[in-house]
């Protein structure tokens, strides 16, 4: 009983492959020169916390302390590396796609997820009706994610676009065109320097038609719903959601390396 346990232990650790060894050891190499424990294996525990949806306390033996796990998780977040490391694998999916580096379009959705915590920051989405949270991502044509931002579900979708916009700028000064539906009709994009265009939707009719330009970013949040962290929101604070969904994405685009 104890070698079957053994094994089917092992059997649901997280593994990845030599090249995304390498780049997830490449970019977290500036912190493990401060750090007691390899942190690889903290990568992994966090991949394991995001596809298997459990609690922090219930990480397996062979990870590190769950403590250990989130103080690192919180230093890589306060200092920006999540997005970097997204970013990086945008450009090198594209460049293996033989697109542009720096893509010119964008699209961005909202999504409302439910919350499960009683003491977590929420609102409520009275169109939807969930009471909860709301996602905010920003995708390139091709559906990859490139930005994202959470707030509570009370907030409407123009106001949410503020921090992607503020961030747009910074991190992929190249865009140009920004695709979303009829909900963020009158978001101020002057200041970010984009075209804004709201793409009207199909509801109501008969037949299914893919909305053009907009139904990549609806694919990538069915993606990102495989995560099992994500089809709830577990987190007591925004920028920890935040920050699970950008893990989310970069455990995502790994699949192309």
């Amino acid at each position: 009983i104890l070698l079957y346990i053994d094994k089917l232990s092992d059997n649901m650790r997280i593994k990845f492959n030599k090249r995304q060894r390498r780049l997830i050891k490449s970019a977290l190499s500036p912190f493990q020169k401060r750090a007691k424990v390899d942190l690889y294996k903290v990568f992994t525990a966090l991949a394991y916390l995001i596809r298997t949806g459990c609690q922090w306390k219930m990480l397996p033996s062979y990870y590190p302390k769950p403590s250990t796990v989130y103080y690192h998780f919180r230093t890589w977040c306060e200092a920006g590396q999540p997005i970097r490391i997204l970013k990086h694998l945008v450009r090198e999916r594209r460049k293996s796609l033989g697109r542009t580096l720096y893509p010119t379009v964008a699209v961005v959705d909202s999504q409302s997820v439910r919350s499960a915590c009683a003491q977590s920051q929420k609102g409520i989405d009275g169109f939807k009706r969930i009471k909860g949270i709301k996602r905010q991502i920003l995708v390139d044509s091709n559906g990859y994610p490139m930005l994202a931002d959470v707030t509570t579900a009370n907030i409407h979708d123009s106001k949410g676009l503020r921090n992607i916009l503020s961030e747009l700028r910074l991190n992929y000064p190249s865009i140009a065109l920004i695709k979303a539906d009829l909900g963020y009709r009158g978001s101020e994009t002057a200041g970010a320097g984009v075209i804004f265009e709201s793409v009207k939707s199909n509801f109501g009719t008969s037949e299914f038609k893919p909305l053009s330009g907009r139904w990549v970013v609806e694919r990538t949040n069915s993606w990102l719903e495989n995560f099992r962290r994500l089809c709830r929101n577990y987190e007591r604070y925004l920028f920890t959601a935040r920050a699970m969904t950008y893990l989310a994405c970069i455990l995502f685009m790994l699949r192309y390396i």
